[in-house]
């Protein structure tokens, strides 16, 4: 009977042994495939720009800076060097409160230049998110952080428009970092920005410099004039007629991420069902409901205003890895080349602009182990 017994706990471990590493290959197959469409896109790009996307600084590529808890640089701080005493932690497959503290900053600096678009949630989801407010603040999770218990007992809101007196000392910010209204990663390079980020609040395209001082307003494609205004060319991005929308899809700039687009289809993640020449590059439900607490919250200001009061929601488009974490990209001006790569399973790793030569045989060690899993594609 032991005899028996021990056969069949040996052959228990090796299955659940072999489904880890089935979930595992899944995983790192998905994240490579992923990877190619961005490759393809980012091929496309090239071709018809002759640079890649000039992704620029939404931040620090310095690794050593200290960050709030919304994941914000204090780029005026002084440098503050790693602990790397947790690689008997790591090795143990363990998180240890000091790795978790230098992987905040590390992370920061690894998305310096950020794949994601971040923009205001749409005025259509006002009532929806109106419920969301309501139901967290009248019920929370019990499993919920004090932190993230503070800011939903504060409110947000749908975007800052609604609240303009107290967002009204940061409408000349064009630093993300100050306000967070808008991020312009490589999402909004590679899709058609004016279709995809434009159905928030007239008054955002209109009155705050994050947005114009990073866009500059088009031309109409029938008629070769240049737009007065971005409410004009907004009122047609989120219009009902297919002629307006027709319009602002044939604008250059926006009609030349059609080669692309395929690329794209059903592997990009959001808060709900985007379509664009004809690509469903969205897919499933809206992840913004009623009892989902896993949605980000912005508060304006940058490092030293990380208050909970004036909370808001921001719609995104990104693509995640296997793990359903974001890729990374790193591209130096002039954008003739770039690193995109995913952290792994371990998700975790490391800039790769910075020389380890330079560094001592303990942060190699530590390193060595949150790089070691890495999943790396670069430009030819």
């Amino acid at each position: 009977m032991l005899i028996v017994v021990t056969v069949l706990v040996t052959l228990m471990a090796i299955t659940f042994r072999l489904g880890s590493i089935g979930g595992t290959s899944a995983d790192r197959n998905e994240t490579v495939a992923h990877l190619q469409r961005l490759e393809n896109c980012l091929s496309g790009y090239y071709a018809a720009f002759g640079t890649y996307p000039p992704v620029k600084l939404h931040g620090s590529r310095n690794y050593k800076l200290s960050v709030s808890s919304h994941g914000i640089q204090n780029v005026d701080g002084e440098e503050e060097d790693l602990n790397w005493s947790w690689a008997a932690n790591r090795r143990n497959g363990e998180d240890s409160d000091a790795e978790q503290r230098d992987w905040q900053k590390v992370e920061a600096a690894c998305k310096a230049q950020p794949v994601d678009c971040r923009f205001p949630y749409p005025e259509g989801y006002r009532d929806f998110v109106d419920a969301i407010s309501q139901d967290l603040q009248s019920n929370p999770p019990s499993n919920l952080s004090e932190d993230k218990k503070k800011v939903f007992s504060a409110g947000f809101d749908d975007g800052v428009s609604n609240n303009r007196g107290r967002h009204a000392q940061n409408m000349d910010e064009t630093d993300w970092r100050e306000i967070q209204l808008f991020k312009f990663g490589l999402m909004s390079y590679l899709l058609p920005r004016y279709l995809v980020m434009m159905n928030s609040a007239e008054e955002l395209y209109e009155d705050y410099a994050q947005w114009t001082g990073n866009n500059s307003l088009p031309a109409d494609p029938l008629t070769g004039q240049t737009y007065n205004n971005w409410q004009s060319l907004r009122d047609k991005a989120v219009s009902d007629k297919g002629t307006d929308l027709a319009r602002v899809a044939n604008i250059p700039s926006q009609a030349v991420c059609s080669r692309w687009m395929p690329n794209l289809e059903g592997v990009c993640s959001g808060n709900r069902q985007i379509k664009l020449f004809g690509v469903q590059i969205t897919t499933g439900t809206p992840e913004l409901r009623p009892g989902n607490t896993d949605f980000e919250v912005y508060s304006p200001g940058g490092f030293d205003n990380d208050s909970t009061s004036g909370q808001y929601v921001l719609d995104g488009v990104t693509i995640l890895d296997g793990w359903d974490r974001e890729f990374y990209y790193y591209s130096p001006a002039p954008y003739q080349s770039y690193v995109l790569w995913s952290a792994g399973p371990n998700k975790r790793t490391f800039p790769p602009w910075v020389s380890r030569d330079s560094l001592g045989s303990q942060a190699n060690e530590c390193i060595g182990l949150w790089v070691e899993d890495d999943i790396v594609s670069m430009s030819n």
